[in-house]
This record gives structure tokens, sequence and C-alpha cells, in this order.
């Protein structure tokens, strides 16, 4: 399918440049005439004030066989030997002849459209090189230079050392590029300033091109995973299956630039599919951005999953899409850049117009910000527990604009960031502990002593059990209630998650209704329910035997009140067994 996408995209490419160059290639209309007698006083007619223009007018002369007219494009000031205008025309028809043959020339739209030109390509400020001519022996760069035509006003041609050295070529082979009269046939026939048949190789070419670049992907890869064990289980090997798509389209450009130029098709023709050439070239490039995007995202999601840090995926996926539309606009831009059209007025006009969209889009603009303070403040991580208001439920997704949350109900809540971030949020998988506390209501019956052996014996389960973090861990005989003898019970638990938790304080709670039991007291019922059956009363024994231990400890120096100490602190801990004999939970 990828396949098919790049091809699609290619033709579109193709069919596109074509028609804006051949636009762009056609005899200059009334209002074009207009606006040169316009701008006559400030500027040159020809359009020589750019290296850009220069370039742009020449193959215009050219592709519309008006050789005079492109002799205006060349300083012939250093031949000597020129006898007349007619023998310099039919040296610029010469020239056509070894561009089509062995010329290369840059894409319009790379070369300087600065009347300066390009200051930082290495060669003087005055010189500016478009292009090669590579012959048997050597080869002639191009090179434009800046002359002055005026006083105030200087401009670009073909450089006279350029057209020295062409000269000096074509006179030692005089007849080796002569123009041949056109053949007679509908293939034959100009369009655009070149036969027809040249077109149509182009394009077969650059299909015939992507194949044969399809063929040397293949075999590259068919390469890799014969001497590349478990290719397809190792995931650096997504690095490869990135490079080799765009890979193709270079490929492309490469057999078409030297084939075109083996076929000596028409320099016009070369030059104005030179501008799919260079599309192609930045599909290439962005294309190679774009899976990388994905195959280091997808690498590092993978590295969080493995390591259980679902917090960093929100984060990933966030700038993965910031990515990706950052790349679209600088691809929009290079796009119509290439195509020739004004980047800078645009950009100049987007931020007019940015600040009434700005304005329109306020809220959707707070939401992309309350995004990001929700990616990098993490408040919540996909995966964690939270209540926001009411809601309580666990984070699915954090993007650009909108939080999902999945509630108890397993319903899905959308939240606009701006307003999620903004609210009071707990996290409840962040915590590190979970809170044991309680109160308790024991019967107002119960005796003093009877109350010293519950505080102890409720401390030392606290101390002693091993999920318990002792300190603090607290009880607390609290007072006198209109119905209970209050205590209060704190510890915090250490537990991985919630359901873990409810064990934990599940046997806690049993432990604690033991004790009561053994102390020989009971929970106090906040009711007015009338018995009208013969209270049974408290076990004599058992109290007997609660206040007998509290004489003991009283007796021996050893009664925890109010507080335990240390060494017998330090010997409870983690005396009680957890879980308790006889469960099938691991220790």
């Amino acid at each position: 399918m990828k396949k098919i996408h790049i091809a699609f995209i290619l033709v579109f490419s193709l069919i596109l440049a074509t028609k804006v160059h051949a636009v762009q290639l056609l005899p200059k209309t009334n209002t074009d005439s207009a606006k040169v007698k316009e701008n006559s006083a400030s500027s040159d007619p020809l359009g020589r004030t750019t290296p850009r223009g220069t370039v742009t007018g020449l193959f215009k002369s050219i592709a519309n066989e008006d050789f005079e007219r492109a002799v205006e494009y060349f300083d012939f000031s250093a031949i000597t030997e020129k006898s007349s205008d007619s023998a310099v025309v039919h040296m610029v028809q010469k020239f056509e002849v070894v561009l089509n043959k062995y010329g290369s020339i840059s894409p319009v739209s790379i070369i300087s459209n600065n009347p300066e030109g390009n200051i930082n390509d290495g060669l003087r400020s005055i010189l500016e090189q478009v292009g090669t001519i590579n012959l048997n022996s050597n080869t002639i760069s191009i090179l434009l230079e800046r002359i002055p035509k005026t006083t105030n006003e200087e401009i670009w041609l073909v450089s006279s050392e350029t057209t020295e050295g062409l000269v000096a070529y074509i006179n030692a082979n005089p007849d080796s590029y002569e123009r041949k009269p056109a053949a007679s046939g509908v293939l034959f026939s100009k369009w655009q300033g070149a036969p027809i048949l040249d077109w149509l190789l182009i394009i077969a070419l650059a299909f015939a091109s992507y194949f044969i670049a399809w063929l040397l992907t293949l075999f590259i890869r068919l390469m890799v995973r014969l001497f590349w064990r478990n290719f397809n289980q190792n995931k650096y090997s997504k690095f490869l299956r990135a490079l080799l798509i765009p890979l193709r389209l270079v490929l492309a450009v490469i057999v078409i630039v030297n084939v075109s130029r083996i076929l000596e098709l028409s320099i016009v023709v070369r030059q104005g599919f030179s501008v799919v050439n260079l599309i192609a070239m930045w599909m290439a490039l962005f294309i190679f951005i774009w899976l990388l995007i994905d195959t280091l995202s997808s690498l590092g999601e993978e590295r969080l999953r493995e390591k259980n840090s679902f917090g960093g995926l929100s984060a990933i996926s966030f700038f993965r899409n910031s990515a990706k539309f950052t790349l679209i606009i600088i691809a929009i831009l290079i796009a119509f850049d290439t195509l020739g059209f004004n980047v800078t007025a645009g950009i100049a006009a987007l931020g007019v117009g940015g600040i009434a969209l700005a304005l329109g889009a306020q809220k959707t603009v707070e939401n992309i910000v309350g995004g990001l303070s929700v990616v990098f403040d993490q408040p919540v991580s996909v995966g964690d527990f939270c209540k926001f208001g009411d809601t309580l439920g666990t984070v699915e997704k954090i993007g650009m604009r909108s939080t999902r949350i999945r509630t108890l109900g397993r319903t899905i809540v959308t939240i606009p960031n701006a307003d999620f971030s903004s609210q009071l949020i707990e996290n409840y998988a962040k915590r590190d502990m979970f809170l044991y506390h309680t109160n308790i209501g024991l019967r107002y019956e119960t005796s003093s002593d009877q109350m010293r052996y519950i505080l102890v014996e409720l401390r030392k389960i606290l101390y002693a059990h091993p999920k318990v973090n002792p300190d603090p861990a607290r009880v607390r005989f609290l007072g006198y209630g209109s119905d209970s003898l209050n205590v209060e019970l704190f510890a915090y638990v250490r537990a991985a998650d919630w359901n873990e938790f409810l064990g934990i304080k599940e046997d806690i709670n049993l432990r604690l209704a033991k004790v009561i039991e053994e102390s020989g007291s009971g929970f106090a019922f906040p009711s007015q329910t009338i018995y009208l059956s013969q209270d049974q009363g408290l076990s004599d024994s058992k109290k007997t035997e609660a206040e007998a231990k509290v004489k003991e400890w009283i007796a021996n120096n050893e009664l925890n009140i109010p507080n335990f100490d240390n060494q017998t602190i330090e010997s409870l801990k983690g005396s009680i067994k957890y879980p308790p004999e006889g469960s099938n939970q691991p220790s």
C-alpha cells in the first residue's frame, strides 16, 4: 500500500510541476508586457537583476527559439573573434546543443533570487554557479557574473569566462554541435520549446526509474535479511524500513538525471522536470523524517512499557503529533517555495491572519496549552487512577486538545485540557502508602484495665504487622461518646494497589475484633433497642484474666502506657505472621 501511495504522490507531483513550469515557459502576455514597461524605470526589462531571473529568462528565450533575445543573457566581451550578431546568435544555438548533450542546470527554485546572489557559496561576490557542462576532457562551470548596466543598476549574465570556454570548445568541434532540423511527425513537433517525444520520454523514464529503484531497495532488503539474523524480530530493523522508502525516491531521481542526459533529452525538458526531481528529493527527506519519528516514538513507547513507566507515554504521543504537525507546515512552505510562490509574503500574511485565528480559536489554544501543562507537570499519566471534581476513573489518553477518563461505570469522560489542568486533581496512583484510619466504639461496661489491655494489644498488632509502617502507628482512647468509649486507630499501610490494601485492612480488622473478644469487652451499638431477654452480661473470667495481666505489667514496670518504649517496639516488629497461617497467598 505504501508503494502505491508513493507512486501516486510522484505522479501527482510530476503533473503539477510540469504544469507550473509550462506556465512559466509560455511567452509573455500583454499583461506581462505591461508589467515590464511599468517596472522598466526601476528594473531590467529582461529580468536579469537576479541570478534566478537570468536563468529563467534565458530558458524562456531558448524554449521560444528566440535566440536573438537569448544573446542578451551572455557576456561575449572577452571573445574578440566574433564578427557579427548572426555569428553570436549561431553560437547560442550551438550552446543549446551542448547543454542538451552535456549540460546540467540547477533547478530554478534553488537558484538565488537575491540581487546580491548567494554570498555563502564560496565564490567571489560577483559570481554565481548555476550548473555544469561535463565535456570529455574537462568540466566547465556555468557561471553568472554581476555586471554594471548603468550607474545605479547591475545585471547578471553568463560570465565571459564561461562563454570563452564554450566558444573555444565548440570551435574545436564545429560540426558536432550544429542544430539538426526538426524531424517531421506529431511526436517531433515542439511543445513549450521541446519535442513532444522528449516530454513523453521523461514521463516514461520517471515510472521506469521508480521501478528500478524499487528493485534495488528490494535487493538491499533481501541482502540485509540474509546477513542479519532475526531481522524481523530485531527492534532496530525499523530504522532500515524507515530508510528504504525515501531511498527509492533518491535512487529514482539519480536514475532520471543521468539517463535523461545520456539520452540527450532537451535541456528545456530536463530543466522543466528538475522541479519534479527537487520535489521528489524533498519528499524523500520528509518521508524519512516522518517514518523516523514513528520509529523512534514506537521504540520509546516499547521501552517505557517494559519499565512500566506509563507517565511518559502521553508525552511521547504529544511530541510525536507536534513533530508531525511542524513537519507538515515546513513541507508545505518548502513546496510553495519550490513551485515559485512568494513564501515570505505568505508567512507575513499568516502572521496577520494568525492573530485573527488566535482570537477565534482562543479556547483551542487554551486547550493545547493545558495539554502541555498536563504533559510537563504530570499531575496524572496514562494508566493512573485519579479523581477530579466528582469524577473517579483511569486516564486512558492525554491528547493535544482533551483528556479521556475511563470511569468506574466503564464510561468515557472527555474533558478539555484547559478545564482539566485547572481542576483539583487527586492522583491515587502516586501515593506511596495507604491510610488505615478507623474509630471503634466500646461498651460502657468496659473497665479501665480492660481498656488498657485493648490499647496495648491493638498497638502490638500495628507495630508487629509487616505491612504497617510503625512511624506513625497509634492507638488512642479518645474519650467518652454518647453511647460508647471511643478508640482511634491510625497507621499507614504499605501496599502496591488498592486491592492489596483492602486485604491488609481486612486482616487488621479481624485481629482487632479478636482482641476485643479476648478482652471480655464488646462493640457498642448506637441504638435504642430494648432487650426483653435476660442480659448475659460480660465474662467475669476473662475480665479477671485481663485485670490480672494489667496488674502483672504494673508490678513488673512493663505497662506501655501512654507510649511503648523503643526496645519493645523493635522486639515486636514483624512478629505477626502475615498473611495469616493457612492463607494461600505468598508471604
